[in-house]
């Protein structure tokens, strides 16, 4: 019979809860699983991961808890069977080790960056008026139908049809099910190959994006000039250009180490020039406004 024994200890941590550490700071085993232990730490560690403020910590170390519980008892099943020492496994390992140390050697790198200068975040506005001084709000009424490519050829529809009326007429013609949604898209919320045109937009465009499944047919039905307050752009172009920043310095330290490094490519049929290497490792070129608002606004 499995054994779980969970200690009183946890109810009496909770009770000094704190927003930054839930549980206090003591390492105490708060639970074991069949000998194994579960300590405070560890459900500190799961609850900061979260990165999401927590209006009821007790509630959700408790529920965090279960979790840690829950997943050691499968651990133990899959440890049984040698799961462990399996070659798809240990490969899913070692991936996961190394994003891991990649993510915490850059957030180091990140950690020095200084926050972005009240002069940065203004010459950012002044860089970018589609999306501060002239920011624009575009109501649009959207047609949504899937991505069959045995009845639509996104790419050919895209020149066969002008406007809304257009689609639809088109869809209805060849037995093509769609639905009729309405959204509010501020400027900066625009898809990317659409940041840079926002002032070119205007009443009854038609723009298309789709992935595998579906196809979104966005016609432009209303536009209004909505400029933000004062603080609501300065607070968004201080995002904007520290996450510029933190793109930038990635990027800058990627190339750092390899220029450092000895690389050799051994199947020729994966090597790629270095012009295009550098091209698809670049989260945003320094010249390209439309890459930097793109990344910059990400998250946002």
């Amino acid at each position: 019979m499995k054994r779980i024994v969970m200690t009183s200890l946890l109810l009496a941590t909770l009770a000094a809860c704190g927003s930054s550490d839930p549980i206090g700071k003591q390492t105490q085993v708060v639970a074991k699983v069949n000998g194994d232990e579960i300590t405070v730490h560890q459900i500190n560690g799961e609850m900061q991961r979260l990165q999401v403020p927590v209006a009821n910590p007790q509630k959700v170390a408790k529920q965090m808890l279960t979790s840690l519980i829950d997943r050691q008892l499968l651990v133990q099943e899959a440890q049984k069977l040698n799961l462990d020492r399996t070659p798809e496994v240990m490969q899913l390992v070692d991936a996961a080790r190394a994003q891991i140390y990649a993510q915490a050697y850059l957030a180091r790198k990140v950690s020095t960056l200084g926050p972005a200068t009240e002069k940065e975040a203004q010459q950012f506005m002044v860089e970018h008026p589609e999306v501060f001084s002239h920011r624009k709000v575009f109501t649009t009424s959207d047609i949504i139908f899937a991505n069959d490519a045995s009845k639509v050829d996104v790419n050919q529809l895209q020149t066969l049809v002008s406007n809304a009326e257009e689609l639809k007429a088109w869809l209805n013609s060849h037995q093509i099910h769609f639905e009729l949604a309405e959204e509010t898209i501020p400027s900066e919320a625009l898809p990317k190959q659409a940041v840079g045109l926002a002032d070119q937009l205007k009443v009854g465009d038609l723009m298309f994006m789709h992935d595998d499944i579906k196809v979104v047919a966005r016609s432009i039905a209303n536009i209004a000039e909505v400029p933000l307050s004062e603080q609501q752009a300065k607070d968004m172009a201080t995002k904007a250009v520290n996450e510029r920043k933190r793109q930038q310095l990635i990027l800058d330290e990627v190339q750092r180490l390899k220029k450092l490094a000895q690389i050799e490519v051994l199947d020729p049929n994966l090597k790629q020039d270095e012009a295009s290497a550098t091209a698809k490792a670049s989260p945003a070129s320094a010249n390209d406004k439309t890459n930097n608002l793109d990344h910059g606004l990400k998250g946002l």
